[in-house]
């Protein structure tokens, strides 16, 4: 099996997975996962309001 490095863009932790899985592994954590959903959400309602 192979493996990568990649760095977690909300973070910044590096974090190591399987090299078949490099393009869906994004986040290092469900942590930051919530914290980029987070932040998709309140993009999508403050464009709104805006508007």
């Amino acid at each position: 099996m192979e493996y990568v490095t990649k760095t977690c863009p909300i973070c910044g932790n590096e974090f190591v997975v399987l090299k078949k899985v490099e393009e869906k592994a994004i986040y290092c954590t469900l942590k930051c996962l919530s914290a980029a959903q987070g932040k998709v959400k309140r993009g999508k309602a403050s464009s709104g309001i805006s508007a």
